[in-house]
């Protein structure tokens, strides 16, 4: 019986270490996971931002300048 207490508590030690293992390089890809996550967030509100405030202007001023471009003959 103490044969296979002491063997099932080894198991579990076994398992406890490695599930706690530090894999190398997983804190890095999490980081660059947030990194890119936070980017994405802050550029889609950037342009919610631009397409009703900034957007049409220089739509609108990029169009005129092409066409003031084309139109001088």
């Amino acid at each position: 019986m103490q044969n296979v207490k002491r063997k099932l508590e080894m198991a579990i030690l076994n398992a406890k270490s490695f599930i706690q293992a530090k894999k190398e390089g997983s804190d890095q890809l999490m980081v660059m996971f947030i990194i890119i996550a936070v980017a994405a967030g802050v550029a889609g509100l950037l342009y919610i931002f631009a397409k009703d405030t900034l957007l049409p202007e220089f739509q609108s001023k990029v169009s005129e300048l092409l066409n003031n471009w084309f139109n001088h003959a």
